[in-house]
């Protein structure tokens, strides 16, 4: 196995939720899932979305495939139905190799986020009403702590810190991961990296 994804695998939760960490914890809270698609090019990349500036909520936000879980359907299965309606990948193309810790997120969701391989060859078809903008960014320059830029924020009652990601392609286009997206990716950097550091 590919030591980086080895390494990736080893410090993620099983794929599967047996002990019930996805229910919601508060009143109003509805469940969310998402997909954090890795793939080989010359190098591991990380697949992003950019939302439509038309989107009601979060427009030109930057964030990985996903959204809410639907009644009857696992954290799991609404992760790959969510990717495949956003960006046209299909379950038989995703490896799914495990999940982070579900968590609050600030918008009343309990978000629960996989982990999962994308075959290299698989075709992106991005739903333009959903996803204005399909990208990758180096997982290395991702897991780079150097790239990690530090915020502090109060929210549910207390100071937390968050880390900011901005990334320039080298067309140009620069990108702003934050908030959410950029804590999940953190959290992996957390789990499969720092004892590098």
């Amino acid at each position: 196995m590919d030591p980086i994804i080895h390494k990736i695998r080893s410090s993620l939760l099983p794929v599967s939720i047996d002990n019930g960490e996805d229910a919601v914890k508060r009143a109003g809270q509805r469940r969310a899932a998402v997909l954090m698609p890795l793939v080989k090019r010359d190098d591991w990349q990380v697949i992003l979305t950019q939302r439509p500036e038309t989107m009601p909520s979060h427009p030109g936000q930057i964030s990985f495939p996903g959204g809410k879980i639907e009644s009857g359907e696992s954290a799991q299965e609404a992760a790959l139905r969510e990717t495949k309606e956003e960006v046209g990948l299909k379950a038989s193309d995703i490896e799914l190799i495990g999940r982070l810790p579900s968590f609050n997120a600030v918008s009343e969701y309990r978000v629960t986020p996989f982990v999962g391989i994308i075959q290299s060859l698989a075709s992106i078809v991005p739903d333009p009403t959903e996803v204005a903008d399909v990208f990758e960014i180096p997982l290395s320059f991702l897991m780079n702590p150097d790239n990690h830029v530090a915020r502090d924020v109060f929210f549910d009652g207390q100071e937390h810190r968050l880390y900011d990601m901005p990334y320039d392609e080298p067309g140009g286009v620069h990108r702003n991961l934050w908030g959410m997206t950029a804590m999940m990716i953190y959290r992996v950097y957390q789990r499969s990296f720092t004892h590098e550091a």
